[in-house]
């Protein structure tokens, strides 16, 4: 039982830690002082370093005055038929007309963008006559403008063939080939 009544017996408190001793403030560390550099000796440039200004740049145009815009005499057209979701790339010489189904395309003019421009595009001024074709034995119907204006290939829904049935877009300008020589 003396085991017993020693293991009973509460655990003896550790001595109390020492106090800590006291530490006087630091004073702010200073950055050592370095001597004055001292003022470095350059020898002067003389005329043969310095290269010669270069010379005024010439102009070739005076400011303001745009390049023209390069002029076709073919544009490129893409034509759709909604009902039948039939589509047709086709060329159009200017001043003369081309018929898609019903339509009548007469391209006035087609020009490209001129190098300075930002954007490559491709401008044609058309128009687009409705004229159904009239059957045998009756006379032609009187045709109807469906659309006079400008077209862009870069942006085809600005000025847009408005039209129930088709829909159509310039796709570019070109030159026309020159024709084939015949065969001798």
């Amino acid at each position: 039982m003396a085991g017993l009544a020693a293991a009973a017996q509460p655990p003896q408190s550790a001595p109390p830690p020492p106090p800590a001793p006291e530490v006087a403030p630091a004073e702010p560390a200073q950055a050592p002082v370095a001597p004055p550099a001292a003022p470095l000796n350059v020898p002067p440039i003389t005329e043969k370093e310095v290269a010669p200004a270069p010379p005024p740049a010439a102009e070739a145009k005076p400011p303001g005055v745009p390049e023209r815009r390069a002029r076709y005499d073919v544009a490129v057209i893409e034509a759709l038929d909604k009902v039948t979701a039939q589509s047709l790339r086709f060329e159009a010489a200017v001043g003369r007309p081309v018929r898609f189904k019903s339509l009548v395309f007469t391209v006035k003019a087609c020009e490209r963008s001129a190098p300075e421009e930002a954007v490559e595009d491709s401008v044609a001024y058309v128009t687009v006559d409705s004229q159904p074709r009239g059957a045998p034995g009756k006379p032609a119907l009187a045709p109807r403008q469906a659309f006079k204006g400008w077209m862009y290939a870069s942006s085809p829904g600005l000025h847009p063939l408005e039209h129930p049935v088709y829909d159509a877009w310039l796709i570019t300008c070109r030159a026309a080939a020159p024709p084939i020589a015949p065969a001798r």
